[in-house]
């Protein structure tokens, strides 16, 4: 199976079981290899109340090695490198590696999905790993000066609020039951939509190299 129709099947999971508090979608037609993501802040952490926008980039060997993810709004955390990219586990390439000591269970595998990231990503910012720090200013903060870094926390929260679209309704499928079962039309949708145009999408991930503007590019 091509990673243009891996990329898809997860598409399609989420559309039908979507995830509290987190949207996606494509972020172009024409390139299933980049997501647009909006992830609220979790409740009783420092980033409730915020929402939060993030790209996801495939590699055209997906899911042999994992996506990169990183937040498009500015954001303060210990496992966030000051220019947006996540550093978790899950997205660290698989196998073990003796220099962080993390265990081939610990970093992606193929069989892990889209959504198991997202939901890492949601635990990352309840619970950060203060051992292996990405942002190592955020992390001294947390730790020697908690009081100011809720203080920063707060605002970027409030900064990414200030930024969601109108357009984008963040589904709350444990809560609203009604808003769950749209979700699931609306992948039956996409469902018969994806059967008439994947053949576009089967030779992307086989060798062929994907483009993204310069804005959007990440080491």
């Amino acid at each position: 199976m091509s990673a243009a129709k891996f990329i898809q099947s997860n598409y399609k999971s989420i559309l039908k079981d979507p995830l509290e508090g987190i949207y996606v979608e494509y972020a172009s037609e024409d390139n299933i290899f980049e997501w647009n993501i909006w992830m609220e802040g979790p409740t009783q952490t420092p980033y409730e109340g915020g929402v939060f926008n993030l790209r996801m980039f495939f590699p055209d060997d997906f899911p042999s090695n994992p996506p990169k993810l990183v937040f498009k709004s500015e954001f303060w955390h210990p496992n966030v490198y000051p220019d947006g990219k996540v550093c978790i586990s899950i997205l660290h390439p698989p196998g073990e590696d003796e220099m962080s000591g993390e265990l081939a269970s610990e970093r992606w595998l193929p069989t892990q999905s889209v959504s198991s990231i997202l939901l890492s990503v949601q635990s990352m910012l309840c619970d950060p790993n203060m051992y292996s720090p990405a942002n190592t200013d955020a992390m001294v903060q947390c730790r020697d000066h908690n009081k100011e870094y809720l203080k920063r926390c707060k605002e970027v929260s409030l900064k990414g609020r200030a930024s969601l679209p109108s357009s984008i309704k963040i589904p709350h499928p444990d809560t609203d039951r009604i808003e769950h079962q749209k979700q699931i039309e609306k992948a039956r949708g996409y469902d018969l939509k994806c059967s008439m145009d994947i053949d576009m999408f089967d030779d992307v991930g086989d060798g062929e190299e994907i483009i993204y503007d310069d804005d959007d590019e990440i080491n």
